[in-house]
């Protein structure tokens, strides 16, 4: 198979990677050469690391299966993968383009963006989706295919296919609905632990979500990780959509410029490197996760996924050791 990738950031690259490992012919699009160049540099130092860790047999196989273009009419034939900056305007400047060179399937890469709006730029919208892969793509064993309004059975179920063909596991997100499945399920858990700072601290918090929820990481420290900035602005799109995600304290921390892990500070110091959470007393897990176990039902009683997906895709997207209903099973709720 022929894929054009759109993006050559740290998901295209990445997704690219994924696709050359396997077998596939991958052309990277970007209109700078300098990051395509970055791009192709950082490909080969993961391909080196999978090839000495045994992962990857013949490193220069998967590299000579991966070429770069400047030219979007290169996109002709070829499977096309939208992952340029989370924007509905950039999004749809591309698709609307791309959508007039190729006849193939074009999936956007998306983690907050509905289908079915940017499924408005693209001519014939029936071969359009969505195919969420979670950073880094490379490592991560989870991709959400996402079905649009408009997206024809056809396309849905051979995109499953193409993932499964990836060695990856796809979650069928069967209806587009905002945050599709395991960004509802987490935002639902970041609201819970931010509610509860009026009570407890940081510490506090993520202790509990690491030993009760076995979760890799806490919750307030994956929000400092992934940026104070970038979930500001999810949790807005949130309201406005009429999804409950708030966190009233990221808008004052924005402000004061305490972005998280990449300016050195926000609810935790991160100057010396990943703080150590050292196990403390804390809330009830119950009140962590409450909130998820509610949007779980309501996924799957809306038809969007069903218990057995959404429990492997909360494992395999957030690290948990257990779902989230479980979980709820477990603590008794």
């Amino acid at each position: 198979m022929k894929v054009f990738v759109v993006g050559s950031g740290v998901m295209g690259s990445g997704i690219g990677q994924v696709f050359a490992m396997a077998g596939n012919e991958v052309k990277l699009y970007d209109v700078r050469e300098d990051a395509l160049k970055k791009a192709m540099d950082n490909i080969r130092w993961s391909v080196q690391k999978l090839h000495e860790k045994g992962s990857v047999r013949d490193p220069d196989s998967v590299m000579s299966r991966i070429s770069t273009s400047v030219d979007l009419n290169e996109a002709k034939d070829h499977m096309v993968i939208e992952a340029v900056f989370e924007d509905l305007k950039v999004k749809g400047e591309v698709l609307s383009k791309v959508s007039t060179i190729t006849h193939e399937i074009i999936a956007s890469n998306t983690s907050s963006l509905p289908i079915t709006d940017l499924s408005k730029f693209v001519k014939n919208a029936e071969r359009f989706l969505g195919m969420h892969f979670f950073n880094p793509p490379v490592l991560m064993k989870l991709v959400e295919v996402i079905r649009g309004d408009l997206t024809s059975d056809q396309t849905f179920y051979k995109a499953l296919d193409i993932v499964k063909s990836l060695g990856k596991f796809p979650l069928p997100v069967r209806k587009d609905v905002f945050g599709f499945v395991v960004n509802r399920v987490l935002f639902r858990m970041f609201t819970s632990a931010c509610n509860l700072l009026e009570l407890y601290t940081p510490e506090e918090i993520d202790s509990v979500a690491m030993k009760e929820l076995g979760m890799p990481m806490g919750l307030i420290m994956l929000l400092d990780y992934t940026g104070i900035d970038v979930n500001y602005d999810i949790s807005k799109e949130a309201e406005r959509r009429g999804f409950p995600f708030r966190c009233e304290v990221l808008e004052r921390m924005v402000r004061s410029g305490k972005l998280g892990r990449k300016t050195g500070q926000g609810f935790y110091d991160w100057s010396k490197g990943k703080p150590e959470i050292k196990g403390q007393r804390g809330p009830d897990p119950k009140e962590l996760i409450r909130g998820a176990v509610d949007e779980a039902r309501w996924l799957i009683s809306q038809g969007v996924v069903t218990r057995e997906e959404l429990e492997t895709g909360v494992k395999l997207g957030l690290g948990m050791t257990k779902g989230v209903l479980e979980l709820a099973d477990t603590f008794g709720i």
